[in-house]
């Protein structure tokens, strides 16, 4: 879904930085291995700081969030 080739292999070593990304940039990661939960993120700006706040932080949702582990006999 997100594979142009680029392969980055170790999620506990790699930084954002690393990544060399430019505004409007977009990559992927897979969040569950079992339910194949793919993630869509765009880059929208950089600053050398970050503001203030709790972080990671959603900035904006499309659509309901499905829950993660459904109870599949209701």
């Amino acid at each position: 879904m997100f594979d142009d080739g680029d392969k980055v292999s170790d999620v506990k070593t790699t930084t954002i930085a690393s990544l060399n990304l430019s505004v409007d940039d977009v990559f992927g990661y897979w969040f569950d291995f079992g339910d194949s939960w793919w993630h869509q993120v765009n880059v929208v700006s950089i600053s050398e700081k970050a503001p203030k706040g709790k972080y990671p932080r959603i900035t904006v949702r499309e659509g309901a969030s499905p829950p993660q582990y459904p109870d599949f006999d209701d």
